[in-house]
């Protein structure tokens, strides 16, 4: 009896070795420039490719939601599950991650669906008609040289994904970024009820654990001006100066409900469900975990206060973040009240046109301002905060 058992554990023992591997010693024969393949990692049920990413030159980068591996000997294709920390873009919502320098370092993580490990060389696949695409070709390791897992949390933690993504509500454009455990969205508008001007709507959620800073004072604006071919910088209106034109408080809460909706609509908050989903992990205290839902990977950020994202193109209708990160862990109840704690507003502050505020953690803001008008197809407008520059970008047509 006592050998019986011993062969059961003995069994048992060897299927979790052969069902848990990591590599770390690989080789390819054909890679992107700007890859490199840091480790593989082997679970239970998917595949684990980490990956490092040196900016030559681009000014984001994202991952098509195609992207797979294919066994060079019998071309099965492995598809891809999640992605960690590089935004997944399609048609509805292109998102991408900017990058902010040259020569920049951004760690990702991409899960498949398992992949054999009696496959000897395989090809990461993204897009083979794309001269950019993040395709590698001939991957393969040396399997008698195996280390430890990767912790996913200190594998991204010094390259936070900065998220720029745009969509569309009843035809207005909504443009995002989400960093850093901030989200910040703004749509355009023109408005003449006080003269010609632009109107800008922000919207601004807090989750980085710390106070942040609003001041309309370093907002900016410019327009390249195509007839003269000049760049020409437009005023963008304080308070004071906007209330001189107005000699009433302007009737806006109906349009504030209105593009607060939107953006819950839009994923400008920080998580949601559908078939591509996105989840976000921000806590303030160290630690974090990951595991699965079903086939469905999770992971939740703990280092102080970053923000990470998993993008999935799980099977599941609902890919609920705070489940599968403790999915494999015992005080699942009270960590899902912790996280889903993390995500909560406590404030929101909607005062109509922007003046400054401290914005405390878990507090959501919403305003307007006012911009110089005049004739032009594009508009750029900077809004500094929390120590970084954001950056957005309109242009149309005069036709």
């Amino acid at each position: 009896m006592k050998t019986k058992m011993f062969m059961i554990l003995a069994l048992m023992l060897m299927t979790s070795i052969n069902m848990y591997s990591q590599y770390n010693v690989i080789e390819c024969e054909k890679t992107h420039p700007n890859l490199q393949i840091i480790q593989i990692d082997y679970t239970g049920i998917s595949t684990l490719v980490f990956i490092k990413y040196t900016n030559k030159g681009s000014g984001w980068i994202n991952i098509g939601d195609k992207t797979h591996l294919k066994d060079t000997k019998s071309d099965k294709v492995y598809y891809m599950l999640n992605s960690i920390n590089i935004p997944l873009s399609d048609e509805g919502e292109p998102k991408m991650h900017v990058l902010d320098r040259e020569d920049q370092v951004h760690y990702f993580c991409l899960e498949f669906e398992k992949l054999p490990e009696s496959v000897e060389k395989f090809n990461l696949i993204e897009d083979e008609t794309s001269p950019n695409g993040f395709n590698i070709y001939g991957i393969s390791f040396q399997k008698d040289k195996k280390t430890e897992f990767v912790n996913i949390d200190d594998f991204i933690k010094t390259s936070p994904v900065k998220e720029y993504g745009y969509n569309m509500k009843d035809g207005n454009l909504i443009f995002y970024y989400k960093h850093k455990g901030m989200s910040l969205s703004m749509t355009l508008f023109t408005d003449n009820n006080y003269g010609n001007y632009y109107q800008a709507w922000i919207n601004i959620q807090n989750f980085t654990g710390k106070n942040l800073l609003l001041d309309p004072n370093r907002i900016t604006s410019k327009t390249f001006i195509k007839k003269t071919e000049e760049v020409k910088d437009l005023k963008v209106l304080s308070y004071e100066e906007y209330m001189k034109k107005v000699k009433r408080s302007q009737s806006w809460q109906n349009f504030a409900v209105a593009f607060g909706n939107s953006l819950a609509a839009s994923n400008a908050g920080y998580s949601y469900s559908t078939t591509n989903s996105s989840v976000t992990g921000v806590t303030n205290s160290y630690g974090s975990a990951s595991g699965y839902v079903g086939n469905t990977y999770g992971y939740a950020s703990g280092y102080s206060s970053s923000y990470s994202t998993a993008y999935g193109r799980s099977s599941t209708s609902s890919y609920n973040g705070a489940a599968a990160y403790e999915a494999q862990q015992n005080a699942n109840a009270q960590t899902n009240a912790y996280i889903s704690n993390q995500y909560q507003i406590k404030n929101r502050l909607s005062e109509g046109y922007v003046k400054a505020n401290t914005l405390a953690n878990q507090t959501e803001f919403m305003g307007y301002f006012n911009i110089q008008f005049v004739k032009t197809d594009n508009l750029r407008i900077v809004i500094p905060i929390n120590g970084e520059t954001y950056i957005f970008d309109r242009s149309w047509s005069n036709k």
